[in-house]
């Protein structure tokens, strides 16, 4: 039989789970957000023989940006040309929606060690726009802080968990309703609803939200930050304080990737 791309079914979910389960030794998103996505729609699938055998999302962000996300192959089937073929079907949906006006540019990220990914991108026309480090610590602190209201760092790319938003007039109202954000020491931070990865409101305050985060964190184990190329003076003080990267500090962990559509 032949793979076919469509789709996202609910009835899909014991696939999904399972290609969740068998990536990042079992610490993938994707088992938490797939209701959602399918839901939301433009979330597709490869089903072969009967099952689902790869997974990918198309979400459409403020300033026309068409986010890339969820693109999962089962260890089973990889090699076999599954990821590009959903790639490929994300760029040719993301092509129509720029002929109606919808959308300006395509985005994703992938970690610095991603070859695979990375060549998929580099190959069809993307580009590199920007990198960040990923710190993660253990939560030990304990303690409430306080909601407040989201505030917005001072960069062109905004993190939000995994995903990277273009600033524009729409962006604090996509964040918003998608996002946790709090108030510490006269500054403030936020995360994803479903995530304890957070960005400050302000990086040179950072420091001084580090206990606010971990108090934010406590019952999830551990929180991470994302923090911009240009800040390697805060990944060296992070480091100090027991922040940690998957694969050293010496360079960036997470690529965002961009192909203009026009």
């Amino acid at each position: 039989m032949y793979p076919l791309i469509r789709r996202a079914r609910p009835g899909d979910a014991p696939w999904i789970e399972e290609i969740s389960r068998l990536t990042w030794e079992g610490g993938d998103y994707l088992s938490r957000v797939y209701g959602e996505w399918i839901e939301e729609g433009n979330f597709f699938v490869i089903e072969l023989d009967g099952r689902v055998v790869a997974t990918a999302k198309l979400t459409l962000m403020p300033c026309k940006v068409g986010w890339m996300e969820g693109l999962r192959v089962h260890p089973a089937h990889r090699g076999m040309g599954f990821a590009r073929m959903l790639h490929n079907h994300i760029m040719s949906l993301g092509r129509r929606l720029a002929e109606e006006g919808k959308l300006e540019s395509l985005m994703y990220a992938t970690g610095a060690r991603n070859e695979a990914s990375k060549r998929l991108g580099l190959s069809t026309g993307f580009e590199i726009v920007a990198r960040f480090w990923f710190m993660m610590r253990d939560a030990e602190a304990r303690g409430n802080v306080e909601e407040g209201p989201l505030r917005l760092p001072d960069l062109e790319l905004i993190p939000l968990g995994w995903r990277f938003l273009r600033r524009c007039s729409g962006t604090p109202e996509w964040i918003r309703p998608r996002s946790r954000s709090y108030s510490f020491r006269g500054s403030g931070f936020f995360a994803p609803l479903d995530s304890t990865i957070f960005t400050p409101s302000d990086y040179d305050s950072l420091l001084e939200l580090v206990e606010g985060m971990e108090r934010a964190a406590s019952g999830e184990g551990s929180f991470g930050i994302m923090i911009p190329e240009g800040r390697r003076d805060l990944v060296e003080e992070l480091m100090r304080i027991g922040f940690s990267t998957r694969f050293g500090h010496e360079e960036p962990s997470t690529l965002v990737f961009e192909l203009k559509l026009h």
